[in-house]
């Protein structure tokens, strides 16, 4: 493990996308903000993927901390088991004080899968998105070409959207961009196998670029990770104070000071998501 390091002066974190409510997550983290051995992070967006964690997310942002704020959608994982009223659920909850619906999307590597239950339940999240004002965040695995083709036919936020923990190649990022989307990169990049997402990486606009952890998900690899956590089961999990790690890997990929990376993306979720 690397020696760990704290924040430099003027510098503010921020996480566009996470689920700090994981249970498995919440069993074993030891996040104690007085720790000076943590990075101080100023937000960071809390997303809901089915009905059934939509009121642990809101949970999680009515404590108080000013720093999180809450995003609801349903996860193409978990299309299949919604009730009839799903919609009207989420926009209810959407309507107490969301900054994002999201987490949707498109994911074509699951099994089993229903490709056209996902596009049904895609669009209609896109509808409340463009109603509603709020920016989605998208998860899109193996499907970015009927990603592409839904964007194309429905309605946009104004603010655009969000392209998280994006894996595909800098064409489809370009295009994504063209339709005024944002693209959020973790340390999860770090890992040997994945040169494309470096490639995307290095290829986008500083003015469209955010950072995000996914936490407990996307794991970096251990040698870049500098607050190691497994969960009760043994199992690896990122935990959410390895942003400064994605922030020191970008910034390195990118050839650019850290206070000049933060300053960019901290303009950009402002922009993006309104706060905070």
């Amino acid at each position: 493990m690397r020696e760990r390091i704290s924040s430099g002066p003027g510098i503010r974190f921020v996480d566009a996308h996470c689920h700090l409510y994981d249970p498995e997550l919440q069993a074993v983290l030891t996040w104690d903000s007085g720790d000076e051995q943590l990075p101080r992070i100023h937000a960071h967006v809390i997303n809901g993927t089915h009905p059934g964690n939509w009121e642990a997310v809101a949970a999680g942002v009515s404590l108080g901390n000013s720093r999180s704020l809450a995003a609801y959608g349903v996860h193409p994982y978990f299309v299949a088991d919604l009730p009839a009223d799903w919609d009207s659920v989420l926009l209810g909850f959407l309507d107490r004080g969301a900054v994002s619906i999201g987490e949707i999307g498109l994911d074509f590597r699951v099994e089993p899968r229903n490709e056209a239950l996902q596009r049904t339940i895609f669009l209609r999240q896109m509808e409340l998105a463009a109603a509603t004002g709020l920016p989605p965040a998208i998860h899109c695995v193996r499907a970015h070409g009927a990603l592409l083709d839904c964007l194309r036919e429905c309605s946009l936020p104004e603010r655009g959207f969000l392209a998280h923990g994006f894996g595909g190649s800098r064409e489809v990022m370009y295009q994504l961009l063209d339709l005024g989307g944002y693209v959020s990169f973790s340390a999860y990049g770090a890992h040997p196998g994945r040169k494309r997402i470096r490639d995307a990486l290095r290829a986008c606009p500083l003015d469209r670029l955010l950072v995000e952890t996914d936490a407990p998900d996307m794991v970096p690899p251990a040698d870049v990770c500098q607050f190691p956590l497994l969960s009760n089961s043994g199992r690896r999990l990122h935990h959410p104070a390895e942003l400064i790690t994605a922030y020191e890997w970008i910034a390195a990929i990118r050839g650019i000071g850290m206070q000049e990376l933060a300053g960019h993306v901290e303009e950009n979720f402002q922009r993006l998501f309104g706060g905070p």
